[in-house]
């Protein structure tokens, strides 16, 4: 949760008199979350809005980071807070799928940009509910924000859920959305992606099999595909991304009961 705090500094002027000025600390919030801050005036057709009791309300997300960063995100200076998510330390015994040849790496690069424009834009027509249910019955088995290491060397942190599956397990949207890409990727298998609407995307990706087709608009519990182990991977299992507001962000506390109250 987000706060505001106020501090009461007391300023000696000449003349030994003194005046109580109020300073504003920033809205703080935890590496890899969402959430709320008062909204603009003044808002653009994309940016989505909740009206509360204490006013109205505009959703942002705070990037991953690995210090204390204060950050100015939309009109408002937040303060993002570190968090120690562990480490996760993985073996990957095909080494062709760790270092890259030539050919490999620039496919990779590739879909790599073709992943990033299909989160170029997102529709208004779809409005979010935030009201997500998991996408597959599995146990987490490798939580958002661990540091990875592969092969004992270490990569980008894990910014996605990984829940555990059997090959053929049934997966479903978890909330309303539009399906923007599919594809066979080097690093993902085979990969889905939603705009759930007004920035909201959620991947995923290593499946067996793709049931829903592009363009296709997907109801919440409507079958994505099958958990299967394509790409690069250990085992199977489905690797479940979601984005917001430009950054990746974590699933899991999206899950959660009476998740948007929560965080207005």
């Amino acid at each position: 949760m987000c706060r505001k705090k106020i501090n009461f500094l007391n300023i000696l002027l000449i003349g030994f008199t003194s005046l109580q000025v109020c300073a504003l600390d920033v809205i703080e919030g935890q590496s890899g979350e969402i959430i709320s801050i008062p909204a603009p005036q003044k808002l653009s057709a994309d940016q989505l809005t909740f009206k509360t009791p204490s006013g109205v309300k505009q959703l942002v997300s705070l990037p991953f980071v690995k210090q204390d960063l204060l950050i100015t995100r939309h009109h408002i200076d937040i303060k993002v807070n570190w968090v120690n998510f562990g480490e996760s330390r993985i073996t990957i015994t095909d080494t062709s799928k760790v270092t890259l040849n030539d050919s490999d790496q620039a496919r990779a690069n590739r879909e790599a940009l073709e992943i990033k424009e299909a989160l170029k834009s997102s529709t208004t027509e779809i409005t979010p509910s935030f009201n997500f249910i998991p996408p597959v019955p599995g146990r987490v088995t490798s939580p958002f924000g661990k540091q990875r290491f592969i092969n004992d060397m270490p990569r980008s942190a894990h910014l996605a859920l990984d829940l555990s599956g059997a090959i053929g397990t049934q997966i479903i949207s978890p909330l309303k959305g539009k399906v923007v890409l599919v594809g066979d990727y080097f690093y993902t298998g085979l990969t889905v992606i939603l705009d759930h609407g007004y920035g909201l995307f959620s991947s995923y990706a290593h499946m067996s099999e793709i049931q829903a087709k592009f363009g296709d608009l997907l109801e919440q519990s409507d079958p994505i595909g099958k958990v299967g182990s394509t790409g690069r991977v250990t085992g199977p299992h489905l690797h479940w991304t979601v984005y917001f507001d430009g950054n990746k962000v974590n699933p899991e506390s999206l899950i959660q009961k009476d998740y948007l109250n929560s965080i207005l």
